[in-house]
């Protein structure tokens, strides 16, 4: 695997929590005796907040021309409601949401927004069972939509729910864990990823999420 290399501009939000910066993650992935494969795709994270940041932050995006791109959580602040998400998501992303039915433009026709929850989508409280409804109103996922796969050749994507929030767990030997386990045991792709919100390391503000040290490679 080779990357592109990468300027990592200064964190845009005013507050960045958990994993608040934004990346680009650019593959040139090969595989022996067939041409070689590229997707381009950017992370995000911490971003919903309908601000001149996260205008910014998007534009930078667009100028990437990524393939997808996916969400490590905090996708609409403050509490994840239905009353604030299109203006903190669709607002800027519309175009890559598949199946949008909000208010800012057309979408798109595939799958191109990969989000993943945060706590404040979750509410920003705990216990919240109902707390991510807005989000799963919103969003037109695979699976449960919490958690799921999805494949974009030659990435295998796995997005997880690291919130307490989660009904199937978050933990290590959690329903969600052993699903994880088997997807990745099962994939045929030449790379997995597996994103989600709360760091395992982390030397923010929030510091580490040690439930979320999962045996990834196991």
């Amino acid at each position: 695997m080779k990357a592109a290399p990468v300027a990592f501009p200064a964190p845009l939000l005013p507050r960045p929590r958990w994993i608040g910066w934004v990346l680009l993650a650019l593959l040139l992935i090969g595989r022996q005796g067939v041409q070689a494969q590229s997707v381009r795709f950017a992370v995000i994270g911490d971003y919903g907040a309908d601000s001149t940041p996260e205008l910014n932050v998007s534009a930078l995006v667009r100028s990437w021309n990524p393939d997808f791109v996916i969400t490590v959580g905090d996708n609409n602040y403050e509490t994840g409601s239905a009353a604030t998400i299109d203006t903190n998501i669709g607002k800027y992303y519309h175009d890559y949401i598949y199946n949008y039915s909000g208010s800012f433009g057309a979408g798109s026709p595939t799958r191109r927004f990969l989000p993943s929850l945060g706590n404040h989508d979750w509410g920003n409280t705990y216990p919240n069972p109902t707390g991510a409804a807005p989000y799963l109103a919103y969003f037109d996922l695979p699976g449960n939509e919490r958690y799921y796969e999805f494949r974009m050749d030659p990435v295998d994507l796995f997005a997880i729910d690291s919130d307490a929030n989660e009904p199937d767990g978050n933990s290590s030997s959690s329903v969600q864990a052993n699903w994880l386990r088997a997807g990745l045991g099962s994939s045929t792709a030449p790379w997995k990823l597996v994103f989600f919100h709360h760091p395992p390391y982390s030397s923010g503000q929030h510091g580490s999420s040690t439930s979320m040290r999962w045996p990834f490679s196991s």
